[in-house]
């Protein structure tokens, strides 16, 4: 039996409504460029590239600046994000946790360090605001449930019709392989797993368990918020322009609302 199961249960069983109690309540973020919500999961959402405000008196990066960067938007993640928010209350009849930058990339990449990420220095206070949001997410859930999972989204233009998987290989999801083995990474009551047999193109391919994550396996967000022993576990999901275009993305966040439910019911309890 999962670890704290019944107090998953019991947690969503007593709960009224859709407000977290306030000892479980994120700060609001100091910044009006980040939207964070509470939840009633042990699930947490991220969307870090999506964004299109510019901040006032925050110049764009330079190449000469912070390095080479990528300044493009994820277009339509933060759309996603929020979309995917509303189909899991709507399933799980609980919402999850969500952080989004509303920023755009030119300006802070929110899912690199802070050497990486920005160059002014009146944009440290909006990338503190996104990461100290999912901080105190994380601190929620692990508080509340004692695990937890943290999905980040992306969008990405290798391959248009296809999602990739991020784990860096499993060091993110080591709570997760530890208690079920690779079945909660790539099994079909994973989220993978899931949206492959709804007719999705996986990479690395669920159908082949032992395949290694060899292109975008994994950034910062998850790399530093889902840290072995955190008892957080992080997977980033890497969508094609198919997936999150204005025709398909509605059909994308419903299909993934199902696959994270079969997931949460499977591996966290939470239904």
């Amino acid at each position: 039996m999962i670890p704290r199961f019944h107090h998953i249960v019991a947690a969503l069983t007593c709960a009224t409504s859709l407000t977290v109690q306030p000892s479980h309540c994120s700060a609001e973020p100091a910044s009006l460029f980040v939207v964070a919500r509470t939840g009633d999961l042990p699930i947490i959402l991220s969307a870090p590239h999506g964004g299109k405000q510019s901040i006032p008196g925050v110049p764009e990066r330079t190449v000469g600046g912070a390095g080479k960067f990528v300044k493009l938007r994820d277009d339509n993640t933060d759309t996603l994000a929020f979309r995917l928010a509303d189909a899991i209350g709507r399933r799980m009849a609980a919402r999850p946790y969500l952080v989004v930058a509303s920023f755009h990339r030119k300006f802070i990449d929110a899912n690199r360090p802070p050497a990486g990420a920005y160059e002014s220095e009146a944009a440290q206070p909006h990338y503190d605001a996104y990461h100290g949001a999912l901080r105190d997410a994380c601190r929620a859930v692990r508080e509340r449930w004692g695990f937890g999972v943290l999905i980040d989204i992306h969008g990405q233009g290798i391959d248009n019709g296809a999602i990739f998987r991020g784990t860096i290989n499993g060091k993110t999801a080591r709570g997760l392989l530890k208690r079920f083995g690779r079945a909660a990474i790539s099994g079909p009551d994973s989220i993978l797993g899931q949206l492959e047999s709804r007719g999705y193109r996986i990479l690395p391919p669920c159908t082949d368990p032992d395949a290694r994550e060899t292109q975008l396996i994994g950034g910062y967000t998850i790399s530093t918020h889902a840290a072995e022993g955190s008892g957080i576990d992080g997977i980033q999901l890497e969508f094609g322009r198919d997936f999150r275009d204005d025709k398909a993305i509605d059909r994308t966040a419903e299909d993934l609302a199902l696959a994270i439910g079969t997931f949460a019911k499977a591996f966290l309890g939470a239904l």
